[in-house]
């Protein structure tokens, strides 16, 4: 359950405030409302996978932060490769061209120690 309420919150934070903000200081034009809410959704499971299978004691951050990086790697794959390889683009959109790997890896690292402060 420990896992399930921190996946939700980093989904939450880290596709709702850090990814959200990039977006609209960065992007044009503004991806829609439901291109968020099927991103959070998608971090919310890559959160849930990546937490259950890692253990994150001793050299945390570099730990979350590969963590993050596998997470935005499996977001880039549903987002980029496989339109790439099907020809078919899950919200009408491509972001070829347009690299946010960062902000994806700073969005789930963002979420997971934004977790840490409001459990305590």
């Amino acid at each position: 359950m420990k896992i399930v309420l921190r996946s939700f919150l980093i989904a939450i934070i880290g596709v709702g405030v850090v990814d959200y903000f990039s977006h609209l200081l960065f992007s044009n034009p503004m991806e829609t409302p439901g291109y968020f809410l099927a991103k959070m959704g998608l971090y919310f499971v890559f959160s849930l996978v990546v937490l259950a299978l890692f253990k994150f004691q001793g050299y945390e951050f570099l730990k979350v932060t590969l963590a993050g990086i596998v997470v935005a790697l499996m977001w880039g794959a549903y987002y980029n490769v496989l339109p790439a390889i099907f020809d078919f683009y899950p919200l009408g959109i491509s972001l070829s061209g347009l690299t946010f790997g960062i902000v994806h890896t700073l969005a789930f690292v963002g979420g997971y120690y934004s977790t840490k402060f409001i459990r305590r």
